[in-house]
């Protein structure tokens, strides 16, 4: 062994010329006696105790690769030669190791009982290189490593995902998301750097996919969706005993995040700490029940800006009740698959602002406004479908509103108005849009509501008080004025201008079934038109009538009478069902055709010739629970339909008032369609030869499917109709007129 010993040691660099033969002579001493060694490594390793141990004999590092855990340590013992451990420089290249920490062991001769260089603690997890830099020991190989390999944040996440963390709470979305779409949060999660990482569980996740109205695809589009992760992450280590309220902790976004308190725990930026300490290496992970965010990012929807107000409960409200909710969540350009509306500018009047609108514009109350006609235009109003923030609205600037109506900005040293409301509150930014507070709501020319027969009112109770679960539906000839209801409480009423030859029709509709009261109609002077819950109008069978059709402004008394009809139904109404009444061949009128949810509907229709009136049922799903009832003025019933689960019956050919009481019209008596039912082809008859005529066919609806011109008696084609029942009107050059009734099969 000595001479071994002085061969490696005052001859080491020998071996540079010696013989292949001497070199392989070398290599097997050297061996031996690294192997002898080990035995006086024992009497050493109490004044060079580590966790692990690395040889140096001539050239050789043993093990020259060690994989070891953070914390532990290493003890360089030198056995043979003069030797450095170099974890500084690279020799071979000159250039730095770029090692997670720099260390350096100086130069020793080695001993047959082993020399301990020094114990070194590798605490940072990663790649350590050294050599040896003395003479050329480098370059004949005497280079190692060790690895450092830390259980990471990523290391733990990971094995939380293959189910190893029972307790841990499902995270998997948000760690998906932070590892694949936030560098700086993957770099965090495997890093050197200490972390604590709050993380939302699946639940916090749904619940953001819901506010944002989004997938889960769709929720990666978001466009600050990295900044939003990184506001997840912490610098530092920070177990749940570490924390404490009113601690603002620093973010890898770089603001700070809140440490809270409520009723549940300890809270972070607003969200609950479900669960707590996952320890890693590099820091440690903690559940919460909601995404953070920081305070740079917009709100998930402008919807949701107005919901979160407190002083915004009334817009809310009225959002939701005009069927807005939907397009103001939706997300154009995130979620670039759905056809959605939007961005938006929503200019969002307070609820202070809302009840002196209505105080200044002469309603009884909100509610009364919200029932009006024209509170939906001026709701729209408020809406834009362009995003533009305080510096884009210009002075005299013009917007379109979501209802189509010109409204105009201004701007001047007193701040910012559209029309007469000013913006108080300027840029609540939303990932679909931008929501400005408005002091007033948006001025409004409401048109003049008196008619040239005046005005008329609706007057609607709840017996209940609960209010009605549908609405009124207020029809002026044929057009929609308004759909009033009694949203709480026992009344309310409904103003709307009627003109001379008005026809007005009431119909209660709702998603329910049930009629929850009752209503009348009075004009100007206060005379009430109709009460549904009258003895005439209700029994105790039906209950009183849920609208009413047919009601005639400055009414003119007809030719022959007016005939009350009174459709029943021992369930919900007649469905769409209607009742068509033909005065010879012009149909008076049409009664029902809408759903209604009460079991009685009262008509009124006025009989010009009435020497052959028609009564014939039409559509429907449950003829079998339809009956009808006709009364002439005097209260006589001419018509009785009233016959349980029996369907109703066509009545044809009652004779309301003779022919020699009426006086023809204007020649056109005899005029006729010739056959009726006709197919394919009619006949106008009962013309003079020199007549000239224009004939307008028309749905019942008034759609105008067919105008011929034509002089004296003509075969009409019907080749482009459909099969069903159709009105004429034939007009002469002479200014006579008529209505004919034509059925096509």
């Amino acid at each position: 062994m000595p001479l071994i010993w002085q061969e490696h040691t005052g001859m080491r660099h020998a071996c540079t010329v010696e013989s292949i033969s001497n070199m392989t002579r070398t290599s097997c001493f050297r061996t031996l006696f690294l192997v002898l060694t080990l035995c006086s490594l024992a009497r050493l390793h109490a004044q060079c105790e580590a966790d692990h141990t690395i040889v140096m004999a001539d050239y050789d590092f043993a093990p020259s690769e060690l994989t070891i855990l953070p914390g532990e340590t290493v003890a360089f013992i030198n056995v043979q030669g003069t030797h450095d451990v170099n974890g500084i420089t690279n020799t071979l290249t000159g250039e730095p190791w770029n090692n997670p920490a720099e260390f350096y062991l100086d130069q020793t001769e080695g001993t047959e009982e082993g020399t301990c260089m020094g114990v070194v603690t590798f605490d940072i997890p990663g790649v350590y290189h050294f050599d040896s830099s003395i003479g050329f020991q480098a370059q004949l190989g005497m280079v190692g490593s060790i690895t450092v390999d830390a259980f990471t944040i990523l290391d733990l996440l990971n094995d939380a995902w293959a189910g190893n963390f029972e307790d841990m709470p499902d995270v998997f979305a948000a760690f998906w998301a932070m590892q694949y779409n936030c560098p700086n949060c993957l770099a965090a999660m495997e890093g050197l750097e200490d972390y604590t990482v709050f993380l939302p569980d699946v639940d916090a996740i749904n619940a953001l996919q819901d506010l944002m109205n989004l997938n889960q695809f769709d929720m990666l589009n978001i466009p600050d969706l990295a900044d939003i992760l990184e506001y997840h992450f912490i610098e530092g280590t920070y177990l749940a005993a570490d924390l404490e309220p009113g601690m603002v902790l620093p973010t890898l976004n770089g603001e700070g995040a809140v440490v809270g308190e409520n009723a549940d725990g300890l809270t972070i930026a607003g969200a609950n700490i479900i669960a707590t300490d996952f320890v890693a290496d590099n820091g440690v992970v903690h559940v919460i029940d909601y995404g953070m965010a920081p305070s740079t990012s917009p709100e998930a929807t402008v919807y949701q800006i107005v919901v979160d107000s407190p002083d915004h409960s009334l817009f809310e409200q009225e959002i939701n009740a005009n069927l807005l909710n939907d397009d103001l969540i939706g997300q154009p350009v995130i979620n670039d698959n759905e056809d959605a509306p939007g961005h938006f500018t929503v200019f969002a009047p307070t609820d202070d602002a809302i009840f002196a609108f209505a105080e200044e514009n002469g309603f009884d109350d909100v509610d009364d406004l919200f029932d009006s006609p024209y509170w939906d235009e001026i709701l729209r109003r408020h809406i834009v479908e362009t995003p533009l923030t305080s510096d884009q609205l210009m002075n005299n600037g013009l917007l379109i509103s979501y209802g189509g109506d010109n409204i105009t900005t201004f701007v001047n040293d007193d701040g910012i108005f559209v029309e007469n409301a000013q913006v108080t509150v300027p840029d609540l930014l939303a990932y679909n849009g931008v929501v400005h507070v408005v002091n007033q709501v948006i001025d409004y020319e409401f048109p003049n509501p008196v008619g040239t027969c005046d005005t008329w009112t609706l007057n609607m109770n709840a017996p209940g008080g609960e209010g009605w679960d549908g609405v009124m539906q207020v029809l002026v000839d044929n057009v929609l004025v308004g759909e009033p209801t009694v949203l709480d409480g026992f009344s309310n009423s409904f103003a709307f201008a009627v003109n001379e030859g008005s026809v007005v029709d009431m119909n209660y509709i709702s998603q329910f079934n049930g009629w929850p009261g009752n209503f009348e109609v009075v004009d100007a002077e206060g005379t009430v038109l109709f009460d549904s819950d009258s003895p005439a109008n209700s029994s105790n069978q039906y209950g009183s009538a849920a609208g009413v059709y047919g009601l005639k402004a400055c009414e003119v008394e007809p030719e022959c009478s007016r005939l009350k009809v009174t459709l029943l139904s021992e369930f919900s109404g007649w469905d769409l069902a209607s009742l068509f009444v033909y005065d010879g061949p012009v149909l008076a009128d049409a009664i029902g055709g809408y759903w209604f949810n009460g079991r009685t509907l009262i008509g009124y229709v006025d009989i010009q010739n009435g020497d052959d009136v028609d009564f014939q049922v039409s559509g429907g799903f449950y003829p079998s629970e339809y009956s009808y009832r006709v009364e002439d003025e005097e209260g006589n019933v001419i018509v009785d339909q009233v016959e349980q689960n029996e369907p109703a019956e066509d009545v044809l050919g009652v004779v309301v008032c003779t022919l020699s009481d009426i006086a023809e019209t204007d020649g056109l008596d005899r005029v006729q369609f010739v056959p009726n039912p006709a197919s394919g082809s009619v006949r106008l008859t009962g013309l003079s030869g020199s007549t000239s005529w224009t004939l307008t066919v028309q749905t019942l609806l008034g759609q105008t499917v067919l105008i011929r011109e034509g002089t004296g008696q003509q075969t009409v084609d019907l080749s482009t109709l459909a099969t069903g029942t159709y009105v004429g009107q034939l007009l002469t050059e002479g200014g006579a007129d008529t209505s004919l009734r034509l059925v096509v099969r």
